[in-house]
């Protein structure tokens, strides 16, 4: 009898034995894969701070990129010449006895056909267009190529529209037809009519003539100073004609006829008007 109670003690301890460990088994389990989720759900949460913090990075970039001054100038844009012409002389200047004739037809192109008031015209708007978009206020001379105009009524538009420069589109012409480049045109320092605007009206010319010339990629003829010019020495404020290449140039008279390179032109000079004004 002890014997056999020995045996079912050992039996009962070994069944006992067999049961804990199957128990065991069973509560480690459970913890391991609640452990296997836990550590999905905090990859889960991570990737999703990450993600939200790359999103508010983003955001401060976005926020960070400045934003382009508003343009508080307004500019008077004088497309030369004209389908019509007034004819007539005029004063080279106020109180000048020396007369100019009041306007010219000017030249055309060698290549295009283009008469060069239909060229300073198409040039003249997409300017305007340009301008406007950097926010600046944009006065025309003229918006068709029906308007006569002398060069001191063009000069007197801005004048009275308080403009604070005057920039005059113009194509050049030569004899010559291996003529090229491109060149601003301003008054000199002893000018006998506004000899106080000559500074203001160099600097405009170089802004321009400058990065005319580097966005198009074109000769740089530098900056003509010259007291000849009639609706300059009419300007009450700082001028410059702009002459934006050759038309009796084959080449340069193609590229100018094309929207391409009226764009760069375009984008050439009011980045000129920008650099002058202290926007770049």
């Amino acid at each position: 009898m002890i014997g056999m109670k020995r045996w079912k003690v050992i039996l009962t301890a070994a069944v006992l034995v067999i049961a804990a460990t199957a128990c065991s088994s069973e509560k480690e389990e459970e913890p391991v894969k609640k452990v296997a989720d836990l550590e999905i759900q905090i990859d889960n949460e991570k990737e999703t701070e990450q993600e939200a913090e790359q999103e508010t990075e983003q955001e401060g970039e976005a926020e960070q990129v400045p934003e382009q001054p508003r343009r508080t100038q307004t500019i008077a844009l004088d497309p030369g010449h004209s389908g019509v012409l007034k004819g007539g002389k005029e004063p080279l200047g106020p109180g000048s006895s020396e007369m100019k004739a009041a306007d010219v037809s000017g030249t055309s192109g060698s290549t295009s056909g283009l008469a060069e008031y239909e060229l300073n015209l198409m040039v003249g708007l997409k300017l305007r267009t340009e301008l406007q978009e950097r926010g600046y206020t944009v006065i025309m001379t003229r918006e068709t190529n029906d308007v006569p105009l002398t060069n001191v009524e063009r000069a007197e538009i801005a004048n009275n529209a308080s403009a604070d420069a005057m920039v005059r589109i113009h194509a050049n012409g030569s004899e010559s037809s291996s003529a090229k480049g491109a060149m601003t045109i301003c008054i000199t320092s002893g000018n006998p009519f506004y000899p106080e605007l000559y500074q203001q009206s160099r600097g405009l010319s170089d802004c321009i003539i400058n990065n005319l010339c580097e966005v198009t990629g074109c000769e740089n003829d530098g900056v003509w100073e010259t007291d000849s010019m009639t609706g300059n020495n009419w300007s009450k404020i700082p001028s410059t004609i702009v002459e934006m290449g050759y038309m009796t140039n084959p080449e340069e008279d193609a590229l100018m006829a094309t929207d391409d390179y009226q764009d760069k032109i375009v984008k050439g000079i009011a980045n000129g008007i920008d650099q002058y004004f202290g926007y770049r």
